[in-house]
């Protein structure tokens, strides 16, 4: 899985951590409670945030397959590579790292040296 995914995912958790344990401290008053509330927040934003992101994969693979298919692009390699990732019945943990291994293949493949080493 992907960092930024990760990243997302607690941010997400725990943004519901603390909207959950202030709404349970400001209704109860008591820390039990509101630390009861706050772990079932975080649970609840961070499997909400897993499923919306990988709603976005989806949707972003067959918006450009589509694209990649219906006519001719100007970065045709990049589409080409994008509409293999979508054939491939993944799950959005799979076509992240899909997705992230051929853009690094790509950014590696344009990229010069940054030390002459000829003589």
């Amino acid at each position: 899985m992907n960092n930024d995914a990760r990243f997302f995912f607690c941010l997400c958790g725990f943004t519901g951590f603390v909207l959950f344990f202030s709404l349970g401290w400001i209704l109860t008053g008591n820390a039990f409670d509101a630390l009861l509330r706050g772990s079932i927040g975080c649970l609840i934003l961070g499997v909400g945030g897993r499923l919306l992101l990988g709603t976005l994969l989806r949707s972003l693979l067959e918006s450009t397959s589509s694209v990649g298919e219906g006519g001719a692009n100007s970065s045709g390699h990049a589409a080409h590579g994008l509409s293999e990732i979508a054939k491939s019945n993944s799950t959005p943990e799979e076509l992240a790292v899909q997705a992230s291994a051929q853009a690094t293949s790509e950014a590696a493949a344009g990229v010069e040296p940054g030390v002459n080493t000829s003589v």
